[in-house]
């Protein structure tokens, strides 16, 4: 019988109201939890962000936001607390993006995998060809579109300008999940589909260690939020290697405040070696849920 282990997932932070996603934040831990027992946190962070990824109502997978090109370029990490990982960006028609990273984890030498490199390496793999467009998607490029055709001036310095201006009103909602399995062994992984609004070609936090994911021996961490400020700090990393000395909770405050310093809107769920959890934004709502094994607490969901 599974005598330890824990996992919490987030679903992005939002300006305004969170979106319907309790069931599925439920759905992501009680999944993830069915892997716990095995020993091995990969499996139980894979499974779990893999539900995240099947909503349609979160930015991520299906649903994923459309860059300005009106194309859904995805990206995705996964990371072990070896220092194992491996990471996506910019890839396409791929219904789970975090199972291609774990597979430039564990079939490649490499960390990072991006373009039209890593739509052949996950077709080498095996994964069918999938639309990830949503509702969702929709929506959000109708947006974009009304928004460029308002602007006058060129439409690069548009873009500019408007990526400066406009990250704070988005709805940020990367997802992700950390975990300790029942050999006290820590995973985390993080999938997005983006911004709005987005520059062919550009990649936020979301994919690189130590930006968006981390896990060492320490503590596993998943961010949310604004990719490029979130890089500049490699602010998972910092929140990781924190606790080291701090809890979860204290490490997750300590980043928020550094974050908040450098007018970076971001959240992030992190976990430590003993289960213990932290959470928190610094700007918006986070929504999230986590479970408790060992303790045999019954799931919690919370909406910050």
């Amino acid at each position: 019988m599974l005598q330890k282990g824990a996992i919490a997932v987030h679903g992005g932070i939002y300006k305004d109201e969170i979106p319907d996603i309790e069931e599925t934040l439920i759905k992501a831990c009680q999944t993830g939890l069915d892997f716990l027992s095995s020993g091995n946190a990969v499996d139980a962070v894979e499974e779990a962000v893999k539900i995240l990824e099947d909503d349609p109502h979160l930015n991520a997978g299906t649903g994923s936001y459309p860059n300005l090109l009106g194309e859904v370029e995805m990206s995705a990490s996964i990371m072990k607390d070896d220092l194992s990982c491996g990471g996506v960006a910019g890839i396409k028609a791929i219904r789970h993006p975090i199972s291609v990273a774990r597979g430039v984890m564990e079939k490649t030498p490499h960390v990072l995998l991006v373009g039209e490199g890593a739509n052949l390496f996950a077709r080498l793999l095996g994964f069918e060809s999938y639309n990830p467009v949503s509702e969702l998607t929709v929506k959000t490029l109708k947006n974009s579109l009304k928004k460029a055709a308002n602007e006058q001036n060129s439409i690069y310095a548009y873009y500019l300008e408007q990526a400066r201006k406009k990250l704070k009103d988005l709805g940020l909602g990367t997802v992700g999940a950390v975990v300790l399995d029942s050999t006290g062994h820590l995973a985390a992984g993080t999938s997005t589909g983006g911004i709005e609004m987005q520059l062919p070609g550009r990649v936020g936090d979301s994919p690189i260690p130590g930006c968006g994911t981390y896990a060492c021996r320490f503590g596993a961490v998943s961010m949310t939020g604004e990719g490029e400020g979130i890089i500049k700090l490699g602010l998972a990393r910092r929140i990781a290697e924190w606790m080291e000395t701090l809890s979860p909770q204290e490490a997750v405050n300590r980043g928020m405040e550094m974050a908040r310093e450098w007018n970076v809107t971001c959240g992030a769920i992190a976990i430590n070696a003993r289960g213990e959890f932290g959470w928190g934004q610094n700007g918006g709502n986070l929504s999230f849920a986590y479970l408790t094994v060992a303790s045999e607490q019954p799931l919690l969901f919370k909406r910050l």
